[in-house]
């Protein structure tokens, strides 16, 4: 009906006087302008499949461009031949459903309509969600930019699920779905379960359209990735609308988390404030004290019995336990074997006043009873996984490792030393670089061979020997199972294997400062001015949680070496990270130049010069080390 089409013009007219108020072309994009190479570059016939309307973005060529508004809306008069025609689509559309499918190009995600710009229009117009389109993808040219990285992730995805629906925007994130939703990305989709998933999303998309979530510079994909790391995917197949409007609600903060610019908010030292009488009235409630404790939990992915790991953790339990002589009263959990109960970590949690998870992996289950409990501190002993319900707590210990590098080369002569990693994950290449940069240092010819020992294929204890390497920091010989994050410097003799020096991790202090930061009021505090963002400790050396320990019979010039250039760390007069760096690729930065943020530090994926080895992909790591990684890996690690 021509009454229709005027209403829809109007919708037209006013976006282009929107558009030009924002100084934005109003009218459809056209690919022939965007991408003036489109038709040189590769072709690839995908077919007829059912598309998201949301996703087109304009039409091929310029040649109707005008006649819409950006929103598809049309903009010529009612008494056109488009007027006419879009009425008769949409009279058609009303009476019997438009049928015959568009035409579109597919580039990086966003379509572009070849044929059937009408009837686009009045399916937005009527607010239907999708479309048939037969579908031609054009393949852009290959680069390292962040977005055709993704694009390819989203291929690899697209071969085993052929949708548009769900859309991500961060490395790995595709995988981390299929494993969410108990799949992966080397077989083929069940169409069946496909359908469920499609159905599934829906659900999820109409209450994030209706929170705003289309006004939001991320994707409804991002935000129902986010969802299922804390609702299980079954549960939106048997949830009401307002159970999901519920449970959106819960995990809306940190959904508004990923909208930032700034997403994390580091606290490099402990909080140490005297005035402590002006906190007492802070948010969190009543001081604590011998008849009102502060109740702690520490929950464990493993058992401090046989886990190093862990026992270190549980010795810090313990150590809190007698510091604060009955003002805190601490328990410990195993977190249940997730092969055996998806719900790792149990409602007990509620009973306390904040709860230590000691694995990255857990990570995922303790945003899940930190957003059903917000009255509860929790934090998580990893880094860069940034969400506000729980806060991230590690070591900055690349400063450590700097100080093994020196005494590594120094032992080495012949120039080569080892360096045994478990997985790349977020900071760990910054230790490796600044072994590899202390090595450096002492020895301008020395090289740092890599190995990592969470692969599925190939032993590190072969390839040192093949390498003649009888210095390396790593386990013992006789360890093939390695879960460490670091491990001191060794030295292969006729008589055996000597430590030499040994990174320690300061537990009993880190967590006896935790608690104090709690009790005097300055972890809320700091909580309260964090404006939105997530919170993580990155504690170090100067904090006194971090420290190196070398043999006793060790030369005392090595030793004195070590104090020196410990003293510098922990009195920050020098850096690894700072001037001129070089990768094996590259040039980092020139000389001169500042030290590279805490944040580049953390997230760093180059290894330095003079490493001889490569980062490994996901599907290169065993079942352990490939879940740590699909968690908290840094760039690069994903099949592409």
């Amino acid at each position: 009906m021509i009454e229709d089409y005027v209403k829809a013009r109007k919708l037209g007219e006013r976006e282009i006087r929107r558009a030009r108020s924002e100084g934005r072309d109003p009218y459809l994009a056209a690919l022939d302008e965007i991408l003036p190479e489109a038709d040189s570059l590769p072709h690839i016939p995908v077919g007829l499949q059912e598309i998201p309307l949301r996703m087109i973005a304009g039409t091929k060529t310029t040649a109707r461009a005008n006649a819409f508004a950006r929103n598809f809306m049309p903009v010529m008069r009612e008494r056109t031949e488009l007027a006419v025609k879009w009425s008769n689509l949409y009279d058609a559309q009303i009476d019997e459903g438009i049928r015959d499918p568009i035409q579109v190009f597919e580039y990086m995600l966003h379509f572009y309509v070849q044929e059937g710009n009408k009837r686009v229009s009045v399916l937005k117009f009527l607010d239907v969600p999708s479309i048939e389109a037969e579908i031609t993808r054009i393949m852009p040219k290959e680069s390292e930019e962040p977005d055709y990285l993704m694009y390819q992730e989203f291929l690899e995805f697209y071969a085993c699920v052929p949708i548009y629906d769900i859309v991500f925007t961060k490395p790995g994130s595709y995988h981390r779905f299929a494993s969410l939703v108990h799949q992966d990305l080397k077989h083929v989709w069940d169409r069946e379960f496909i359908n469920v998933v499609r159905g599934a999303f829906f659900r999820f998309y109409r209450v994030f359209l209706k929170k705003g979530g289309d006004r939001l510079p991320i994707t409804a994909g991002d935000a129902f990735l986010l969802y299922l790391q804390v609702y299980r995917f079954d549960s939106l197949l048997d949830r009401s609308k307002s159970d999901i409007d519920e449970r959106l609600d819960q995990v809306w903060k940190e959904v508004l988390l990923e909208t930032k610019d700034v997403k994390v908010s580091l606290i490099k030292e402990p909080i140490e404030d005297e005035k402590k009488s002006f906190f007492t009235m802070g948010t969190m409630g009543v001081s604590f004290n011998e008849n009102h404790p502060l109740r702690a939990l520490f929950v464990y992915g493993k058992d401090p019995s046989s886990d190093s790991w862990e026992k270190a953790h549980e010795e810090g339990r313990q150590y809190i336990d007698q510091k604060f002589n009955g003002t805190v009263k601490t328990n410990a959990m195993m977190a249940a074997d997730l092969k055996e109960n998806p719900i790792r970590i149990s409602d007990e949690v509620k009973k306390y006043d904040v709860v230590f998870t000691t694995r990255r992996e857990l990570m995922t289950d303790t945003l899940r009873v930190a957003l059903q409990y917000p009255q509860v501190r929790f934090f998580n002993c990893s880094i860069f996984l940034n969400y506000q319900s729980v806060t991230g707590y590690f070591g900055r210990m690349y400063e450590a490792m700097f100080l093994m590098g020196r005494v590594a080369a120094r032992a080495a002569e012949n120039h080569k030393v080892g360096y045994v990693a478990n997985a790349p994950v977020y900071g760990r290449l910054s230790e490796i670089n600044a072994f590899a940069i202390g090595a450096a240092l002492v020895d301008p010819e020395v090289k740092v061979h890599l190995e990592w020992s969470g692969k599925k294929e190939g032993r590190w204890q072969d390839a040192f020997q093949k390498e003649g390497i009888n210095v390396y920091a790593g386990p013992e010989l006789n360890d093939d199972w390695d879960n460490q994050p670091v491990h001191g410097v060794r030295k292969i003799t006729d008589h055996g294997v000597e430590l030499l020096a040994v990174p320690v991790w300061n537990w009993n202090l880190y967590y006896e400062k935790i608690i104090q930061m709690i009790l005097d009021r300055n972890w809320d505090r700091a909580k309260n001015e964090s404006n939105g963002t997530a919170v993580s400790c990155w504690w170090g050396m100067d904090a006194g949680v971090i420290d190196v320990r070398a043999d006793a019979s060790m030369n005392w010039l090595i030793q004195k070496d070590m104090r020196i250039w410990k003293r510098l760390l922990i009195n920050d007069a020098w850096n690894p990270f700072e001037g001129e760096l070089r990768s094996q690729q590259k040039e980092i930065q020139a000389d001169g130049t500042q030290r590279l943020s805490s944040e580049d530090i953390i997230s760093m994926d180059w290894l330095n010069h003079n490493i001889i080895g490569s980062v490994p992909l996901i599907t290169e790591l065993n079942e352990d080390m490939e879940k740590m990684t699909r968690m908290s890996g840094i760039r690069g690690t994903e099949e592409i």
